[in-house]
């Protein structure tokens, strides 16, 4: 089931990698940068564009996530 990417928590030892599968408003689009509010996307046809973490859909179950070692 698809949630918006702002509603996704991950633990203090989690970081969410780049160049994964999203939408907006329906269009398929690839996350190639995440920010702090904002993700870098790009769209089928190559376009690069900047959009807010409420406005892309992604599976939870899709994303690459990945533990880091603290300290």
């Amino acid at each position: 089931m698809a949630k918006r990417l702002s509603e996704i928590r991950l633990r203090d030892d989690e970081v969410l990698l780049d160049g994964f599968e999203a939408s907006i408003d329906g269009t398929p689009v690839v996350v190639t940068a995440v920010l702090e509010r904002t993700c870098v996307y790009e769209t089928s046809d190559g376009v690069r564009r900047l959009a807010n973490k409420r406005l892309l859909m992604v599976d939870p179950e899709k994303l690459p996530i990945r533990r880091r070692s603290l300290g």
